[in-house]
């Protein structure tokens, strides 16, 4: 069922970028000759309207031709981020209400299933504490109850392997993205880095300064003497 709410996450995502983009704007076809022979007061008037209109081509041109700054880029990139949380939220969200559900007792859970021909499968299913595997087809039929513990264990450990993978590439994403937040928090700023730069460089030539006048002073003493 989350699935299916995901993709009308992802269709309704699509559909509201589509909606920016412009509608096709078709230009009207000029007379041809033999109109033009037959009505030439409709060609003088087509004329007119073209002259006026290519003397302001170039600052509609100009106004199309305005380059996409940086500050789209940002926003771009951060509703794909805000797009890729919702979804990740989503899942988990998804994932602890199924979690809570079937912890209570009498709840049904569904821990898989294949296709096993037309409108036909076979279902394991988790009714509080048993494990039942039955088959779907005309009717329902009970084939087997799972009575060894160990398997049961292996069964729900691979159930939840699988829904953990499921939210594996979410949670990657949300870690980097608070690795980068950290990360820009915990660096200093341009200026506060300059200043420091600046100040080591200022004490290594006083630093220089020092030897050097240590060394014209040892050398004046020496031949002094």
């Amino acid at each position: 069922m989350f699935r299916v709410r995901v993709m009308l996450l992802f269709v309704w995502f699509t559909a509201m970028i589509a909606s920016q983009t412009g509608a096709p704007v078709f230009a009207e076809q000029s007379p041809t000759v033999k109109q033009c022979l037959e009505h030439p007061e409709k060609c003088q008037e087509d004329k007119q309207p073209a002259e006026s209109s290519g003397a302001g081509k170039p600052s509609s041109q100009a106004a199309a031709a305005s380059p996409i700054t940086v500050w789209d880029v940002f926003k771009l990139i951060f509703a794909t981020l805000f797009v890729l949380l919702l979804i990740y939220g989503l899942l988990r969200f998804m994932n602890q209400r199924g979690r809570l559900l079937s912890s209570r007792g009498g709840l049904i859970e569904n821990l898989g299933g294949t296709s096993v021909g037309t409108n036909r499968s076979v279902q394991v299913i988790k009714i509080g504490k048993r494990i039942l595997v039955v088959g779907v087809g005309e009717s329902v039929q009970l084939l087997q109850e799972i009575e060894d513990e160990k398997e049961i264990k292996e069964l729900l450990s691979l159930h939840n392997q699988s829904l953990q993978q499921l939210l594996e590439p979410n949670a990657k994403i949300f870690q980097l993205w608070n690795r980068l937040i950290r990360k820009k928090e915990s660096s200093p700023s341009g200026e506060s880095s300059f200043r420091e730069l600046f100040a080591k460089q200022m004490q290594e030539v006083a630093r220089e300064r020092q030897k050097l006048l240590k060394q014209i002073e040892q050398k004046g003493t020496t031949s002094d003497e």
